[in-house]
């Protein structure tokens, strides 16, 4: 059986080779979007299929992860449309013809991924599926690590309770998403924002660090959490911190019910679309009986691959010779320090074509939408096209993949490299529907505070250490018996001489 893979995965590469030949020559044949689309769907499937069986990759890899996500906000859309199984005549901007662009960036970009993996696995020398085989549980235990990201959830959780509360002292329990989101540019409080972010980073850490035992609670946390984010409105980045922490208890060999994932995948379907209603009505008037009416099952993969809008409007507006050339990357990086200054208020300083990419696009497509505080997100293929073009987004994904390959070998080192790769997969799975700005800023800032923590106890150690040492050279020089130094300089206060 062994020798039968051996002689098989070569051919795989060879086959994608032969697909993305077919493929590119179908794109510059001028087909239908319907056709190019139903081309989109099918290899996202045949990529999750063979990354699966081919390399080995479990479907809750980060790699995989990413590319189900990037599938499900860019096609979730456009393919039930294309299979005529989804009405689109609700949908006011959609539009049946004008996206061959877009589709064609989707296509090279889940092509691009896929030889990136591909990339990957023959870095080594033995092409071998990831596993988990000789995983020493204990490294991935730390209980600094999980008592500080304990602090900090519980600090990030009481600055956003805080604020929002503070949005409408006397009703904030009767306000809905929009009005939210509104009061909260409009005053701009400190810690809203930043509370949430933080507190992600805080359940990273936690559940990187934490025993089975303690795993428990950090897993009750986290539902309790990001249910109440989800009533709140906030959906996406509260399921992406609820997956996150799943996967870090998988890492960890936790076991969950094999139901689990499915009974969740089938609430999602139904919850996700009734939410979007209901977080518009006052949470005391919300009535969840009367929004199941005229619910179609494919609204919630219709709804996020709405996400297709930014990019066909992206591709409609630039085009050679007004590309970024990694503008929007190093607005992203300057995003990275909080502006902290008082006297800051939010409004139309800067020029359009100086907002986030997120912003810009609201900006320009849905001026009164942009000035209502309200956004349409935008595009993990959109973002390199929008600097690079199309040889952007081929070389944007193609080192991704291969980067996230290299990250998944070094996630179960010990409990900082899984804080690490939660902080990176957590951040960059958000961008499949945003700009990168939110990946700087969450990376960055967790990073620093694994860092602090890293280094704090990293000084009481070292300390710990001389001090047993000093022990040592001064029982020495008493002229007491040299097992007597063993035993302190061991730590062991129960030990005893021969």
């Amino acid at each position: 059986m062994q020798q039968s893979n051996r002689f098989l995965r070569p051919l795989v590469p060879i086959g994608w080779a032969c697909i993305a030949v077919l493929v590119f020559w179908e794109t510059q044949m001028r087909v239908s979007d319907a056709a190019l689309a139903l081309t989109a769907g099918t290899l996202l499937l045949l990529s999750l299929a063979s990354s699966r069986y081919a390399l080995g990759l479990k479907f809750t890899a980060g790699p995989m992860l990413y590319l189900a996500l990037l599938g499900l906000f860019h096609l979730g859309l456009v393919v039930p449309w294309a299979l005529g199984i989804y009405n689109v005549a609700q949908i006011p901007w959609f539009r049946p013809h004008g996206m061959s662009l877009a589709l064609t960036l989707i296509i090279y970009s889940i092509l691009s991924f896929q030889f990136g993996l591909f990339l990957a696995f023959s870095t080594h020398k033995e092409a071998r599926s990831l596993k988990s085989d000789g995983l020493d549980e204990p490294n991935l235990e730390d209980t600094k690590v999980f008592a500080a990201g304990c602090l900090l959830f519980l600090a990030a959780t009481i600055m956003f309770v805080a604020d929002l509360m503070g949005l409408d002292p006397v009703g904030y329990y009767r306000m809905t998403y929009s009005e939210i989101v509104t009061r909260q540019l409009e005053s701009a409080p400190r810690f809203f924002g930043s509370g949430m972010t933080i507190s992600f980073i805080g359940l990273y850490l936690a559940a990187a660090g934490a025993s089975r035992r303690q795993l428990q609670t950090t897993l009750l946390a986290t539902g309790l959490w990001v249910s109440m984010l989800f009533y709140i409105g906030y959906r996406g980045p509260a399921l992406i911190a609820g997956l996150i922490v799943y996967v870090v208890g998988l890492k960890k060999r936790v076991t969950f019910p094999g139901w689990f994932p499915w009974v969740v995948a089938a609430f999602l379907l139904v919850a996700v679309p009734v939410e979007s209603v209901v977080r518009e009505e006052h949470p005391n008037e919300r009535s969840f009986i009367r929004s199941f009416s005229g619910i179609n099952i494919l609204d919630a993969p219709a709804e996020m691959g709405a996400s297709i809008r930014p990019l066909i409007e992206t591709v409609d507006l630039i085009g050679p010779g007004q590309y970024r050339h990694g503008g929007t990357y190093l607005q992203g990086l300057k995003g990275i320090l909080p502006n902290l200054s008082p006297r800051w208020r939010p409004g139309t300083q800067e020029s359009v074509d100086d907002l986030p990419p997120s912003y810009w696009i609201t900006a320009v497509a849905e001026p009164w939408v942009y000035k209502s505080y309200g956004g349409l997100g935008f595009s993990a293929v959109a973002e390199p096209y929008m600097n690079f073009g199309t040889p952007g987004v081929v070389i944007f994904f193609l080192l991704l993949a291969f980067l996230l390959i290299q990250l998944e070998r070094i996630s179960i080192r010990s409990s900082y490299a899984l804080a690490g790769w939660a902080l990176i997969l957590g951040s960059l799975l958000y961008t499949t529907r945003n700009d990168f700005s939110s990946f700087f800023r969450t990376t960055a800032w967790g990073f620093l505070y694994l860092g602090a923590i890293h280094l704090l106890t990293a000084g009481k150690n070292s300390a710990s250490r001389i001090g047993r040492g000093n022990e040592v050279e001064a029982i020495e020089r008493a002229g007491l018996p040299s097992s007597h130094a063993m035993i302190v300089g061991s730590g062991n206060d129960s030990g005893t001489g021969p």
